[in-house]
């Protein structure tokens, strides 16, 4: 292999890019990573405006126990993990409903057993996973078109629980699709419970990065030769025997040419680039069909962990429009604790839409409201919306209803030799995990392409 076939352009500095240019350059080839911001990472985005040395995650979070590639990057690194339950549900999740608030089983506060009509829920998405054989081919599953034509609203509407746990399934699919039950492919629901939750019983442990996850990214940028910054790409020119693509530093276009390229940005982003020749029809389809989600994250810092005293773990599911919260510092020690306010689907983007201010004032003031004079222990606060950032324009990938069917094998296919990448085109949707799998398929790919 000479040197002239032996090169690589990523475009995106994300897990997805840099793992794909991790195992290519390990491998002896040349690469180059593009990344449009100033730093790596992508959506995994730790926070450390705060007290203590404490940090939060303002992107991607969990790494769960069956996430070999996270957790073989953080074993090569030296880097530990904090163990911070499971994300599918712990004991002391709380709710607050229609003007109540209190954990799930506590009769007092509803007037019946909400967890347990809630466990309906779950025992019934255990069912639903049934429909899918193999997750990452449910377009192949029996009755496939037909789950796909279907809303995961439409599955909640059917279902033998109290209305207000399947109110609350519903703020489950805005907290981890960050879209709404309506614009959620039932057959994406069924591939993700086979995943996940075909044992209602089974919740999975979960981790951390100590001091940040963004220490992973940081350490695999660190090995790699070249990595240009503030490189926004703005076309990409797929050739028989070679890819050039240009990108704008400054006021200043560059065009630089390689054997290969790997697209790994959000196709949110990929819309905005300019393709020679167009790409075909079902890859074009897909760059701008496929749905995302919206989502914000808040996070507090409060000089005392208060919901210690309550028989609270941090976890409140609410119809307050802040959706989901959780404890972002459960896996440390310390007076001071986070939480996170993480609001997906229509709450994500109303919140989206309001300044970084009033975002925050919003979402300590629901809190307040179920935990009176928990603001008066607040220290710091910090919020993103990924929609507003512009080289996410989204959560992510959230397949609406048709979609599965339409676009899932093109999420995986080459187009010539450019190739994708992203927690899009890989099972593991939504996951650092999944991003990092994918960048490694595409470097895979390419090199056995030679």
């Amino acid at each position: 292999m000479s040197n002239q076939n032996n090169s690589v352009i990523v475009i995106g500095a994300g897990m997805a890019g840099l793992s794909a240019a991790y195992d290519l350059h390990r491998a002896g080839w040349h690469v180059i990573v593009l990344e449009a911001r100033s730093r790596v990472g992508g959506r995994v985005f730790s926070l450390r405006n705060f007290s203590n040395g404490l940090v939060a995650e303002g992107g991607g979070e969990f790494i769960d126990e069956h996430h070999t590639r996270m957790l073989a990057y953080a074993k090569e690194f030296k880097l530990s993990l904090g163990e911070v339950g499971s994300w599918q549900g712990q004991t002391e999740d709380w709710g607050a409903y229609e003007g109540k608030a209190g954990q799930q089983n506590d009769i007092s506060v509803w007037g019946f057993d909400l967890g347990n009509e809630y466990e309906k829920m779950w025992a019934a998405l255990a069912e639903l996973a049934k429909h899918v054989p193999d997750p990452s081919h449910p377009e192949t599953a029996p009755n496939a078109k037909e789950l796909d034509k279907q809303s995961a609203a439409d599955w909640i509407a059917q279902q033998n629980a109290h209305p207000l746990a399947r109110k609350a399934f519903a703020d489950h699919i805005r907290s981890e699709y960050t879209c709404e039950p309506e614009q959620f492919s039932l057959l994406d629901l069924a591939r993700n419970a086979k995943l996940y939750y075909s044992d209602p019983d089974f919740h999975r442990s979960t981790y951390r990065v100590i001091g940040g996850n963004d220490q992973i990214p940081g350490a695999i940028a660190s090995l790699l030769p070249d990595l240009r910054f503030n490189a926004e790409v703005t076309s990409i020119q797929n050739m028989a025997d070679q890819v050039s693509v240009t990108y704008k530093q400054g006021d200043t276009f560059h065009t630089i040419s390689s054997s290969f390229a790997v697209l790994a940005v959000p196709l949110t982003t990929a819309r905005l680039i300019e393709f020679n020749p167009p790409l075909p029809v079902a890859h074009h389809s897909m760059v701008n069909e496929v749905s995302y989600g919206a989502v914000t994250k808040v996070l507090i810092e409060y000089r005392k962990r208060f919901w210690k005293d309550k028989a609270w773990n941090g976890r409140l599911a609410t119809d307050q429009h802040i959706v989901q919260t959780w404890e972002a510092t459960s896996h440390l020690q310390g007076e001071h604790g986070i939480i996170t306010a993480y609001t997906g689907g229509a709450p994500g983007a109303k919140l989206s839409a309001l300044s970084d201010e009033e975002r925050i004032k919003f979402a300590v003031s629901v809190i307040e409201k179920v935990f009176p004079g928990s603001s008066d222990l607040i220290e710091n606060t910090a919020t993103v919306a990924w929609v507003n950032e512009p080289f996410t324009r989204g959560s992510y990938m959230a397949l609406a209803p048709n979609q599965v069917t339409t676009h899932w094998q093109n999420l995986f296919a080459p187009m010539g030799r450019l190739f994708f990448a992203g927690e899009h085109a890989t099972i593991y949707q939504g996951f650092m995990e999944g991003a990092a799998e994918s960048g490694q398929r595409a470097a895979r790919n390419i090199m056995e392409s030679v």
